[in-house]
C-alpha cells in the first residue's frame, strides 16, 4: 500500500502524530540542526540525530561517536556479532571518517509521551554504548 492509497484521514492521523513528536522532542532537547525530515544535537556523548516518516509513521535514531581506531578483521567480527544480537537496530563502522554509529527504527503508531521518549531514547543509548565499548578496544 501506497501513502497515496491511504484514505485522506489516515494521512492527516499520521502527519500529526509525527508533528506532535518532533515538537515535543524540541521542547525536551536543545536542537542544534534541523531540516524538514530530522533534528540533530548531542546526547549522553553522542551525536544524535532523529529523522521522521510521516508516511509509515516513523522515528528513526542514529547515534555516532567518534572510534579512535577502526580496522581490522577482529573488529569487523565482532560488529557481525553485535549485529547478530542486537534486536533493536544495527551497528556500524565508518572507516573513513572513524565514526561508529548505532541506527534503531521506531514506529510511531500511536501518540509518544516524554517518558517512553526518553525510555526509548535511553534504551537505544544502552545499546550504542554496549556495541562502542566492544569495538573501541
Amino acid at each position: 500500500m501506497s501513502y497515496y492509497e491511504l484514505n485522506v484521514e489516515e494521512q492527516k492521523r499520521r502527519k500529526k502524530i509525527s508533528e506532535n513528536t518532533r515538537k515535543m522532542i524540541q521542547s525536551r532537547l536543545t536542537i542544534e540542526e534541523q531540516d524538514e525530515t530530522s533534528v540533530m544535537t548531542g546526547y549522553r556523548n553522542y551525536y544524535l540525530q532523529i529523522s521522521f516518516s510521516d508516511l509509515h509513521p516513523l522515528m528513526v535514531f542514529c547515534l555516532a561517536k567518534k572510534l579512535n581506531h577502526t580496522g581490522g578483521l577482529k573488529q569487523l567480527d565482532t560488529l557481525n556479532s553485535l549485529n547478530l544480537k542486537s534486536v533493536l537496530g544495527s551497528h556500524s563502522i565508518n572507516k573513513d571518517v572513524g565514526c561508529y554509529s548505532y541506527r534503531a527504527t521506531h514506529w510511531l503508531d500511536n501518540e509518544l509521551g516524554v517518558s517512553r521518549f526518553f525510555e526509548i531514547l535511553d534504551r537505544c543509548i544502552d545499546e550504542a554504548d554496549r556495541g562502542y565499548a566492544c569495538l573501541a578496544v
